[in-house]
């Protein structure tokens, strides 16, 4: 079990240790291993003997489940032991695909031992490749997501604050996108390449991704006034503002991306890179609790 003690408004580690409690009452023994700051869990994920252990658990938000499946994966080609997640970070997005939507679900999943087959996606810009569960953003949304941090105590609503101050300085940038050989030129406010549906917490961004088909979900939101970005925003909650011909979607499964101006990249909520990218997905790559 690898904690954020950070996360959920610091109640990472009131909640790992509940969950401690309650799977050796069930009789699975669990060693904790606890991050002391961003990036840490990196670290102690790359060090696990896989060997050793029947799961993996990641504590916390999206940003500890990127860290802990990037760290195994660092020095790991496969994972052959299932990853589980104990939400209690901001957004929770990605353990939604999985029918988790809380803490008492998540140790539900764990303790029946059900696991599913997950894809994940894989990104390479100037400094280095990382692996994505949920979704790697450009434009807009990773601006939001970066406006979003210092809103953080506020839980999902830190997402929306930060859509609301990103609105005044909106902006497009012209795009070319890659997806399989198609080659994709537009004006874009974002672009969401998406494996699961979910972003910002509850945030309904590609309603008809899945994880385990083999393939991305790119969303392009193309250039828009704030009054009609500001209209399409409540839409997003049920996933309707697809249907909205200012947005486009597309499917693939090798992406490039590259634009005018240095945009900067959100890989599952976390907030480093810039473009230009390139982005493959990886099928049934890992195995989750579900």
């Amino acid at each position: 079990m690898i904690v954020n003690p950070h996360a959920g408004k610091k109640q990472g580690l009131a909640a790992a240790k509940k969950a401690f409690h309650q799977l050796n009452e069930n009789n699975i023994d669990v060693e904790m291993l606890i991050s002391k700051k961003h990036g840490d869990s990196i670290t102690l994920a790359s060090k696990l003997s896989l060997e050793d252990f029947d799961g993996i658990l990641a504590v916390g938000g999206d940003g500890t489940l990127f860290e802990v499946i990037n760290g195994v994966l660092k020095n790991n080609h496969e994972i052959d032991i299932p990853i589980g997640q104990i939400p209690v970070g901001t957004g929770n997005s990605f353990i939604k695909d999985l029918n988790v939507t809380d803490f008492e679900k998540s140790l539900q999943t764990i303790i029946s031992g059900r696991t599913k087959e997950i894809d994940l996606g894989e990104f390479s810009y100037t400094k280095g490749k990382h692996f994505f569960i949920n979704l790697l953003g450009t434009g807009f949304v990773s601006n939001v997501a970066y406006r979003a941090k210092k809103y953080k105590m506020l839980g999902s609503l830190s997402y929306i604050f930060g859509v609301l101050e990103e609105v005044i300085f909106l902006k497009s940038t012209k795009i070319e996108l890659n997806i399989d050989g198609k080659i994709i030129e537009r004006d874009a406010v974002f672009t969401e390449i998406c494996n699961s549906r979910y972003t910002g917490g509850d945030m309904l961004m590609a309603p008809d991704a899945k994880i385990d088909d083999g393939l991305l979900d790119v969303i392009i939101l193309n250039k828009v006034s704030r009054r009609k970005l500001l209209s399409l925003f409540p839409l997003l909650f049920r996933g309707a503002h697809i249907e909205d011909n200012s947005i486009e979607v597309f499917k693939g499964k090798n992406i490039s991306l590259k634009s005018d101006s240095v945009l900067s990249l959100t890989p599952d909520g976390e907030t480093f890179g810039k473009t230009p990218i390139t982005v493959t997905v990886h099928s049934k790559k890992i195995k989750m609790f579900c």
